[in-house]
């Protein structure tokens, strides 16, 4: 118990320490630790671990469904707040000062950050090999979903932070490559040298296992690299995993409340748009079960700046302050088979696999359409494509994959330069904020849309 309140006292100085830059860390205060004591010491470093998991899933976990979920059309706006309105207008107008753009791009840039230097102190401390390897794979496992998420949010990203601000920039295809690097050196370090217990005991909580995690964001982003017969190989590593737990799930508590929680039925800021957004041939079929687990009653519209929308109820998984997030669903290892499949021209397993998520009805986290087998044209890879799409958007809801899923899918879908609150999506990518732009001279220019 002791040392248990050890760790979280040096917890809450490291998330401090970090909440101010990603890159570099001074300490003015003679009272506080250097960072140079607290990282090189096995505590520090247990503490740094779970800073990172406390950091990430009450602040970065937010901006990663929020920004996205607003330019795709998952969330409508109901407060007045400027930065907020201005992601739901979109377009060319998207000013680069929005704190609708800068806050995911600072709180990944600080995730990153953090989990750089558990990946670089686990060198410089005397450890367990059992313990090593665990602090690696986890460092490596949340560089890699910042890294992710920041090349499905922005067209570059810096694959490393700098510790003079002056990080150089990367394009998605080496992103991607880096975050697949990062997973795959996880996977085999922890093969190489199973976790230890002291780690599994002191970082690693009960709803979340680190190995079968790591295997669904490699499938995750095997798929978006077009590394199809990978991303199969790694969707059924997970979905044949039969380790305990089961799931891996983001947990909260009175301290640290469920985020989207926090911005939705704790505020009158952000709701669901009803149907999902969706609209046409893309609205959820009659007896689609998933909508009733995500999405409630009627709860009004949308401002009328921000598009009026209808607007429901949250439920789902973000409920309560204290509902459990899922870090991945079952259902997107699925999904993964189903478009790599589709891709590859296998099409009778594309449509086996879809099927699986449409009649899906004992999945262990309740997301179940409960729907007969699709019924489109099987030789159509176009049609099951688009059957595909429909259920990521669905399935998938607030899971912050949309807006990388609409230009995977719909890579040619015109988004207008003008404000848009009906139209799919009314971004490709956000422009980089002015505050990393005002200290970065390396910052790429801003894409067009």
């Amino acid at each position: 118990m002791k040392n248990i309140k050890i760790y979280k006292i040096i917890t809450i100085l490291l998330i401090s320490l970090f909440l101010f830059t990603a890159c570099k860390t001074n300490f003015d205060n003679p009272n506080n630790p250097t960072e140079d004591v607290v990282l090189e010491t096995k505590e520090g470093l247990y503490s740094l671990a779970i800073g990172i998991r406390q950091y990430y899933s009450t602040k970065a976990l937010r901006q990663v469904i929020e920004a996205p979920g607003i330019t795709t059309r998952e969330l409508g706006v109901t407060n007045t707040f400027l930065s907020i309105n201005e992601l739901a207008k979109g377009g060319a107008e998207l000013p680069s000062e929005s704190g609708g753009i800068t806050n995911p791009f600072v709180t990944l840039l600080k995730t990153k950050g953090m989990a750089e230097s558990l990946i670089t102190g686990v060198n410089d401390v005397a450890l367990l090999d059992g313990t090593k390897s665990g602090l690696l794979a986890y460092g490596n496992f949340f560089k890699a979903i910042t890294l992710g998420s920041l090349i499905e949010m922005y067209e570059q990203a810096p694959i490393n932070n700098s510790l003079n601000g002056d990080a150089t920039y990367s394009d998605r295809s080496v992103v991607l490559t880096a975050c697949i690097d990062l997973l795959q050196e996880a996977k085999n370090t922890l093969i190489a040298n199973p976790m230890s217990d002291e780690f599994k005991a002191t970082v690693i909580w009960s709803d979340f296992n680190l190995p079968k995690t790591i295997n669904a964001f490699l499938s995750r982003y095997q798929l978006m690299a077009g590394l199809y017969s990978e991303a199969i190989v790694s969707a059924d590593a997970v979905l044949n995993d039969v380790s305990i737990p089961q799931n891996s799930l983001w947990v909260y508590d009175s301290n640290n409340v469920n985020p989207i929680w926090n911005r939705t039925v704790n505020s009158d800021d952000l709701n669901p748009q009803t149907n999902f957004g969706l609209l046409g041939s893309y609205i959820p079929e009659a007896g689609d079960d998933r909508v009733s687990f995500y999405i409630g009653v009627s709860s009004g519209t949308a401002n009328a700046d921000a598009g009026g929308q209808n607007l429901s109820e949250m439920i789902g998984f973000f409920n309560s302050s204290t509902t459990a997030i899922p870090v991945y669903l079952s259902g997107e290892m699925l999904l993964i088979k189903a478009e790599a499949y589709a891709r590859d021209n296998q099409l009778v397993n594309a449509v086996t696999q879809l099927n699986l998520v449409r009649e899906k009805n004992d999945d262990s986290l309740n997301v179940n359409a409960n729907l007969a087998a699709w019924t489109g044209d099987s030789n159509s890879k176009e049609d099951i494509l688009e059957e595909i799409y429909k259920n990521r958007c669905i399935e998938l809801f607030l899971t912050g994959l949309r807006l990388e899923d609409s230009k995977r899918f719909h890579p040619n879908f015109v988004v207008p330069s003008t404000a848009n609150t009906i139209n799919e999506r009314n971004r490709n990518y956000y422009p980089y904020p002015s505050v990393e732009r005002d200290n970065n001279p390396n910052t790429p220019n801003d894409p067009s849309i």
